[in-house]
């Protein structure tokens, strides 16, 4: 083998080296944008891995225009006559607040009003496409029962979106709380539907105060029952990782990558497209005031240890 054969070698497995390494880059990037749409990452993780070029660049390309797929309700509801050709998420939406609504046994038209003016205005529809969603909101009203099933679709679609999950618990609860301080059978069914949301108890009674009009600031702190003044380190401590949802005992290091989290969740370039109300924009800026003020005190404690 003469040295132009060498050469003409190392070039040729540098090459094929390359295009293994640029493939694998593509697997990951395809398989990570199929199972953020809901799609299975695996099958379009495998079919990039093992297809000639120049198909792993097609298949990425059709990944990229596919849209996002909708979680399927379990079939006894699917095949309901209420949620059939519907968006799943719209309908578990209409469903979860008529469960809410109902609760202490009536439904008054400002309810109906504040949903249908939240789902218009979050998903763009009209009211004659909103009226096609009457009939899931009565299975609502009759089947509270079945919360988990739609909180489970809302959670699957909006896995990546924590921001428009919080949206939702804002709608919920504002449902709850249309006529003032919601009823006992209100709050226990809202507060079932937030939790099962992933959503923290403090982050339902920050939801509640909104609607009370109260400051949600920390000159008041989440007790359980509303909140109350905190006069040692201790239970500051204690009321600023609530905040942040992180353990008292958290590192700097976990409490920055939860403050992180929590102000790129709630930051105002998300809540510019006019999808949700004014009202949650403000409670979104007063988290973002709470979120700084909270991670300000701890970083001043916990930063030299």
């Amino acid at each position: 083998m003469n040295l132009l054969n060498i050469i003409s070698y190392i070039l040729g497995l540098s090459f094929s080296l390359f295009l293994s390494f640029v493939k694998i880059i593509l697997v990951i990037i395809l398989a990570a944008m199929a199972y953020f749409k809901g799609y299975n990452p695996w099958i379009w993780g495998g079919l990039t891995l093992i297809l000639p070029w120049p198909v792993p660049i097609f298949t990425l390309i059709i990944m990229s225009y596919l849209p996002k797929k909708y979680p399927k309700l379990p079939k006894e509801i699917r095949q309901n006559p209420a949620f059939e050709g519907k968006n799943p998420v719209i309908a578990s939406i209409m469903a979860l607040c008529a469960m809410i609504a109902k609760a202490d046994g009536n439904v008054t038209k400002g309810e109906i009003r504040f949903i249908r003016q939240f789902i218009k205005g979050h998903f763009g529809i009209s009211n004659e496409e909103m009226n096609t969603y009457e009939a899931a909101f009565n299975y609502g009203k009759s089947h509270p029962e079945d919360y988990l099933f739609f909180t489970d679709i809302i959670f699957g679609y909006y896995r990546t979106r924590r921001d428009y999950v919080m949206a939702l618990a804002y709608l919920f609860v504002g449902v709850a709380m249309q006529e003032g301080e919601s009823s006992t059978a209100k709050e226990a069914q809202t507060k079932k539907i937030v939790i099962a949301l992933g959503l923290s108890e403090y982050e339902y009674q920050a939801l509640r105060m909104a609607f009370q009009r109260q400051s949600g600031g920390y000159e008041q702190s989440y007790s359980g029952q509303g909140f109350s003044q905190y006069s040692n380190q201790e239970d500051l401590v204690k009321k600023y990782t609530q905040v942040l949802g992180v353990r008292e005992d958290a590192s700097m290091a976990e409490i920055k990558k939860a403050y992180r989290k929590l102000v790129k969740e709630y930051h105002p370039d998300k809540l510019s497209s006019g999808s949700v109300p004014p009202e949650y924009i403000e409670f979104a800026n007063q988290k973002i005031r709470d979120i700084n003020e909270a991670y300000e005190y701890l970083e001043k404690v916990k930063g030299g240890k």
